[in-house]
């Protein structure tokens, strides 16, 4: 009886064994979900770099658009931007997750991507990669290291900012910083911007901006610019606000003609052209001197005076007037004889 008891006891073993063994070939049992195979993942970034802008850290990069097979990237969701500190032993950890179909924490010109770090402090040394990941989670390989030895940027410039407006134009002047060049960012309705109005770097404290909407309201910011490192040094931007405005005045009225109508004389002319006109100043000259008979401008072409009774002959002449107040050249004079 003992004997059978170790035979019966040693079959389990042997049977039981046989099960685990077959049931991990043909995988019986609850698991988790098989990896997926063949995902594709996305292609890497080579250009990450960094610039000092408005006192703070702007890192960028273009945006991949192939996988590392050679196909197009369709599902990218967003990246990984990774930091370390260096001075502070600090290995790469996650500084933002970048959802591309977020509206905030970043900003993308054309094909790269824009975003910033303000948590730096003087003296450490920083590094930053990133990894493009896909909607489903997919990481591609992290990018070039982009390095920075955080310095102080340089101050706001000394005010006042001068501020002179024209016809679809300011012009801003400000007091000099030796050693300092110097970036004009111009805020469009509100929009922060990433790059400045001026082309190249100003080496003298002085702006003309063109191309702008007479009587729309414009903010200004001047930021002082400093090489270090190979890197310019963009510190905070003194702010100004401007208005450019119409100082272009209509055509100067054609044929102008006084004739004495019964006990008035009439004036007429012809139109001016422009699409901002407001009217026409009419005015008599008496003993050389001018006397503006109309206190608003008049639409018509035409205008009648009736106040001639004591005098022998008179002279007028008119004027166009738009809408922002700008009064052309006056007219060549027109003599009525009234008495004979």
């Amino acid at each position: 009886m003992r004997l059978k008891g170790r035979l019966t006891t040693r079959s389990l073993l042997t049977l039981a064994l046989s099960i685990g063994i077959l049931c991990l070939i043909i995988s019986c049992g609850k698991k988790g979900d098989p990896l997926p195979k063949g995902l594709p993942v996305p292609g890497g970034i080579g250009d990450l770099s960094g610039e000092v802008r408005d006192g703070v850290l702007f890192l960028s990069f273009t945006m991949p658009t192939k996988n590392k097979d050679g196909s197009d990237i369709v599902d990218l969701g967003g990246f990984r931007v990774m930091k370390s500190c260096s001075n502070c032993n600090a290995a790469f950890g996650t500084l933002k997750e970048i959802r591309l179909d977020d509206t905030s924490g970043f900003t993308i010109q054309g094909t790269r991507l824009y975003v910033y770090d303000d948590d730096l402090a003087t003296g450490y040394q920083y590094a930053y990669k990133v990894h493009p990941v896909t909607k489903k989670g997919t990481a591609g390989d992290a990018s070039n290291v982009f390095l920075i030895q955080w310095q102080e940027p340089p101050p706001k410039p000394a005010g006042p900012v001068s501020v002179k407006v024209n016809d679809g134009a300011v012009e801003l002047s400000w007091q000099q910083d030796e050693g300092y060049s110097y970036n004009v960012y111009r805020h469009d309705e509100n929009m922060y911007p990433l790059f400045p109005a001026n082309k190249e770097l100003l080496a003298q404290p002085f702006f003309v901006d063109t191309g702008l909407k007479n009587g729309q309201k414009y903010l200004y910011e001047i930021r002082k610019v400093k090489e270090k490192g190979g890197l310019r040094w963009e510190g905070e931007g003194l702010k100004v606000e401007a208005t450019p405005r119409d100082l272009t005045p209509p055509s100067v009225p054609m044929g102008v003609k006084a004739e004495k109508r019964g006990n008035a004389a009439r004036v007429s002319w012809t139109a001016s052209e422009g699409k901002d006109l407001a009217g026409y100043y009419v005015y008599r000259l008496i003993a050389g001197k001018a006397q503006r008979l109309t206190k608003v401008p008049v639409r018509e072409t035409f205008y009648v005076d009736h106040d001639i009774a004591p005098y022998r002959y008179l002279s007028y002449y008119v004027t166009s007037v738009d809408l922002s107040g700008n009064e052309s050249e006056p007219s060549t004079e027109s003599v009525v004889v009234l008495k004979e």
